[in-house]
């Protein structure tokens, strides 16, 4: 069934969940309209009306008709042309959809919210929260997403925005009524604050903090909310909330009905979990790509649950993160394949991966041989970064049909990492979230039935247990109640134990989850004997569960408990011990380097620290887990500090290190900080080396993609000088590469030729010494150079090779780079049939390799792709993604939201907004002071708003010997079609102010020379032909014109560039 999206950004889906192009933005508004008012018809005048609320053009009946019959062929492919639409069907009185009731979010939020009510109303109220949160999950974001602006959307946006809230409303009403107050705070406290004048809102809020027990904030609240009402709009609160107030004061008993939840049966059976269970047994059985996030704090009953999950599927395995920063890259994924498998080694080695983006699709494949299988990822707020980066590719990918994962997280432990997977993945319409609370009465006097403790009690229990079931199972384990603190529960615990437990059970919870006896039996510091007797006494009183010889502890809590109340020096002693066994064993290095780490200054000196942090990054780097490296790397810097004597050179070489692994994981910002760190002692040190490292780090070519990074680029050139100065033997094995970075941050600086002729210098040595690295540098900046400079033949040469040293070296960005290369010079020819699928490939491997440099140009690739073809809204729309994707740009800076304001001030300019586009402009020159872009859009501007005088000083000021300060800039974006369009507009003026500015005509001759010879092609986003008209114009050679103009007519069409088509069809119209 095709599914209808309202409820965030107007999406359609095919059966496959996969999303349809619907078009343009007018387009999708007519899908909109005729969604909204499902199943009623609307008119062809309603729609006319909404998407051109100042006056309808001529032809817009004939436009509206367009519309639908594209959408139909969206919504029904295999239709015959001559057969009706069985969807977007015609009517009398206009078009309407005819859809199932569940095909659209808005309906089946609708009907949830009926059904939600009518349970609530029959006193279900477990269910009719359930089904109003679930009427809640159809949001996607803001409704009609992308239609803010638009009148006809107004309204809807409104009610749309009300029924969230009223839903929220009463799901809250309907969970307080369970007693959950506690869990709810949060959530109203944020509602509040946005809405502090919704009194409903404020009474549920003052609610939670009552049955949370804070009665005196709860009746603040209430107050503070009176004063708002009264002193800023003069009214008098709602009886009802007069009412609230004083059942607090009374402390109604009603106000605090108990709870009803529950997870894990003291025999192992679910308690209570009939709707999160339900969730997990679809999921286990559904036989495709789905994810299942099971959030709650310690102890609650997420790892049960997500064991049922697994043996509720036919076939699963189980990844447990690690509690420590000791673990190796993909540490649960690699358990996972090794169980499913039977093979060993790291997650790289046992899939043969010889680069990250060769391991992401060997293990898509790998789970596509295994077919369909359930994998529960246990605890992924310890999980390392590379594995959740994995699991954000699987999820936004889904190349794994039959994978379906359920990942465990205490939602009071999320730190940066996980927030960021959290963040993309609740986005996904295939991911589910589901959090756990604690037990009610009921179900916690049925968890003790089936233990066989005294049911009775379980009012009490449930009261001081807060309904946890690690603390349940204590109370049925001990027969008296749980104390108040975990470290209480365990202290009691170990207190009944052999002597010597605090010794063996501490070194039990610092090795990890498991340990094997020999290792503990070497690190304990007690006798064997008495390690001997701890263990089995701890194992008899529940604490450690044993298995061939292995321990682990049977709960994490425990473990943590332990480990959490060692005394600093103890816990560093015990640290040193365990890392001398395990480097005796040959332990992983990750492991290694936490334990020397945490181990300091029992452990030995900070040279073995940093030796073995050292390792574990080299280790990580080789399993393509950069985020892991640079996690290494950062704390064996942290350790330098402690060297004596000082090792400066060290401290070069760790930044240099991390540098790269912060830039292979996308840290741009960081990455230039270490750089510029490194590049400081480095000079200090005289060592011309490390000096060319730390310059190269800087430039290299993802950022040189990116216009505004390398039009910054001259604030690097010092440093590259400086170090291509200390390079000059052509030996040097960095002298290529710093040509041609030289060549690129210099660009700007110099004529273009010799820019141009660095570049080529640089290839030509990188192929005498054979380096493929260096050349690959070279080549790139030659391609980028050459734009506008050399000949089709050349560039193509150039682009053929470094495809060639790409595929050659296995190096996925420089293909890319290459591809990108290839696309720029298909689109630049107009040959758009053939560089619409190279787009396609450039964005599908941005978004396999998941790098957000490539994410942040494929975005960019987008915008100017849909700009060309005139959909504004959604050049625009991309471009907002590119600087989301990738904020920190390609120099750490906020170039990337600068490219962003760049489509924001086109298209103000081109939907007549043009004192908006000169806000932008103002703006963005005074963050970017003389940046040839914005002077042109600035320029532009002005004459729009005719401010013609100003318009002319500002042209002139770009005109200065023959455009001699914009000439590198002349192949790029916007600037030759604006420049032509001002000089035409200011030749045209009879304006003794404008003729005294500026010599138009003499301009329009200067700026021809430089721009003939790139006629019949784009340059830049601008079609040559469409330029040299204008200026023929401007040099009143009228046949010289027409002739470019119907060139210019005839590749825009040819090309796909439709938003000049206007432009050059009013040009020809006056001549």
């Amino acid at each position: 069934m095709v599914e209808f999206r309202l409820l965030g950004p107007v999406t359609v889906l095919d059966e496959e969940g996969t999303p349809l192009d619907a078009g343009p933005s007018q387009q999708r508004a007519v899908l909109a309209l005729c969604l909204l008012a499902a199943p009623r018809p609307v008119s062809t005048a309603a729609v006319i009306g909404a998407l051109w609320p100042g006056g309808a053009p001529r032809g817009a009946v004939t436009t509206v008709q367009a519309y639908v019959s594209k959408l139909r062929r969206v919504l029904e492919p295999g239709r015959t042309r001559r057969s009706a639409s069985s969807v977007l069907v015609s009517r009398p009185g206009g078009y309407a959809m005819e859809i199932p009731a569940g095909a659209l979010d808005l309906t089946r939020a609708t009907a949830r919210l009926a059904e939600g009510r009518r349970l609530l109303t029959a006193g279900d109220h477990a269910g009719g929260s359930r089904e109003l949160r679930l009427a809640l999950s159809e949001w996607r974001g803001e409704p009609l997403t992308g239609f803010e602006s638009e009148a006809w959307a107004r309204d809807e946006i409104t009610h749309l925005t009300e029924l969230r809230l009223t839903i929220l409303e009463d799901a809250a009403e309907a969970d307080l009524a369970r007693g959950l107050g506690p869990e709810l705070v949060p959530e109203l406290a944020r509602l509040t604050g946005a809405h502090p004048l919704r009194e409903r809102l404020r009474r549920l809020h003052a609610h939670a903090l009552y049955q949370a027990g804070r009665q005196a904030e709860a009746l603040a609240f209430l107050a503070e909310g009176r004063r708002v009402l009264v002193t800023e709009l003069g009214l008098d609160p709602d009886p009802r909330s007069r009412e609230l107030e004083r059942r607090i004061l009374a402390q109604d008993p009603s106000l605090t009905p108990r709870a009803s939840a529950a997870p894990v049966a003291a025999d192992g059976r679910l308690v209570g979990r009939a709707a999160e269970h339900e969730v997990l047994r679809r999921a286990a059985g559904a036989g495709e790509d789905r994810i299942v996030l099971l959030a709650g704090e310690p102890g609650i009953g997420k790892t049960a649950l997500a064991d049922e999950a697994a043996r509720l599927a036919p076939r699963s395995a189980t990844g447990r993160c690690w509690d420590g920063p000791g673990a190796p890259p993909f540490w649960p994924w690699a358990q996972a394949v090794r169980r499913l498998t039977g093979r060993r080694g790291e997650l790289a080695e046992m899939l043969g991966a010889k680069g990250e983006f060769a391991l992401y699709d060997a293990f898509a494949r790998l789970m596509g041989d295994v077919g369909r299988v359930l994998v529960v990822l246990d605890d992924i707020h310890w999980a390392d970064p590379s594995s959740l980066r994995l699991l954000e590719f699987l999820a936004t990918t889904r190349p794994c049909p039959g994978l379906t994962v359920v990942a465990t997280y205490r939602d009071t432990e999320v730190g940066a990492s996980l927030a960021r997977t959290l963040g993309t993945l609740v986005r996904l319409p295939q991911v589910e979230r589901v959090t756990l609370g604690g037990l009610g009465e009921d179900d916690v006097a049925e968890y003790l039935r089936r233990a066989g403790a005294d049911a009775a009690r379980a009012a009490e229990v449930a009261r001081r247990t807060g309904g946890n079931p690690f603390f349940l199972g204590e109370v049925a384990h001990l027969g008296e109640d749980a104390p108040g603190a975990v470290a209480d529960v365990v202290a009691a615990r170990v207190a009944a134990l052999p002597p010597g437990a605090p010794e063996v059970l501490a070194a039990a919870a610092l090795l990890g989850r498991e340990a094997g006896l020999d290792v503990l039996l070497d690190v304990a510091g007690v006798p064997r004997d008495a390690a001997l007797d701890v263990l089995d006494a701890a194992v008899r009183a529940r604490l450690l569960v044993e298995r061939d010889l292995v321990y682990r502890f049977a709960h994490d809590i425990v473990r943590e408990a332990l480990r959490d109340g060692l005394p600093p020096l103890g816990r560093r002693r015990v640290h040193a011990r365990i890392a001398a066994a395990l480097e005796r064993r040959g332990a992983h290095p990750a492991e290694l380097a936490h334990h020397y780490r945490e181990g300091l200054p029992v452990s030995g000196t900070p040279e073995v620290a940093i030796a073995c942090a050292r390792r574990a990054a080299a280790h990580a780097t080789a399993q393509f887990a950069h985020e892991d490296a640079a996690g290494h790397l950062r704390e064996a810097v942290a350790l330098v500090d402690r060297l004596s004597p000082a090792d400066p050179a060290l401290h070069c070489d760790l930044l240099l290190d991390l540098a790269d692994a912060l830039a292979a994981a996308g840290s741009t910002g960081r990455a230039h900080a270490a750089l510029q760190e490194a590049a400081g002692i480095a000079a200090r040190l005289g060592d011309d080396e490390r000096l060319a490292r730390a310059a190269l780090g800087r430039s290299d070519p993802l950022s040189w993609a990116g216009y505004e990074e390398w039009a910054a680029g001259g604030s690097l050139a010092a440093g590259i000088e400086a170090a291509l100065r200390a390079q000059r033997d052509d030996r040097s094995p960095w002298r290529a590469q710093l040509l041609a970075a030289s060549a690129v941050t210099g660009y700007f600086s110099r004529p273009v030729e010799e820019s141009v002729a660095l570049a080529s210098e640089a290839v030509r040595l990188a192929r005498r010494r054979g380096d493929d690295r260096a050349l690959l540098r070279g080549l790139s900046a030659y391609e980028i150079l050459s734009r506008g400079v050399a000949a089709h033949a050349e560039r193509q040469a150039a682009i053929d090779e470094m495809a060639e040293v790409a595929a050659r070296t296995g190096d996925l960005v420089a293909e890319w780079l290459a591809r990108e290369a290839e696309y720029f010079e298909l689109v630049k020819q107009g040959e758009t049939a053939a560089a619409d699928p190279l787009l396609e490939w450039l964005t599908d491997t941005a978004r396999r390799v998941r790098q957000p440099a490539l994410l942040s140009l494929a975005a960019w690739l987008s915008a100017v792709r849909a700009y060309l073809g005139g959909d504004l809204d959604r050049a625009l729309a991309e471009a907002v993604e590119s600087a989301r994707v990738h904020p920190e740009g390609g120099l750490g800076r906020d170039d990337a939201e600068l490219r962003a304001r760049v489509f924001r001030c086109v298209v103000a300019r081109a939907r007549g907004d043009a004192a908006r586009a000169l806000d932008l402009a103002g703006r963005a020159l005074e963050d970017r002071p003389g940046q040839p872009g914005w002077r042109v859009l600035r320029c532009a501007a002005l004459l729009d708003l005719g401010r013609r005088a100003e318009a002319a000083e500002a042209f002139a000021a770009l005109a200065r010997d023959g455009f001699a300060d914009v000439e590198g800039d002349l192949a790029y974006r916007f600037i030759p079609d604006l420049l032509s369009e001002v000089c035409l507009s200011l030749a045209s003026a009879d304006d003794p102010a404008v003729r005294a500015a500026v010599d138009a005509g003499r301009a329009a001759a200067d700026l021809r020379d430089r721009l003939a010879p790139n006629a019949g092609r784009l340059l830049g986003w601008s079609v040559a032909d469409l330029c040299l008209g204008r200026l023929a114009l401007a040099l009143g050679e009228r046949e010289e014109a027409a002739a470019r103009l119907r060139s210019a007519l005839g590749f825009v069409r040819r090309s796909g560039a439709l938003v000049y088509e206007r432009a050059v069809l009013d040009l020809l119209a006056e001549l």
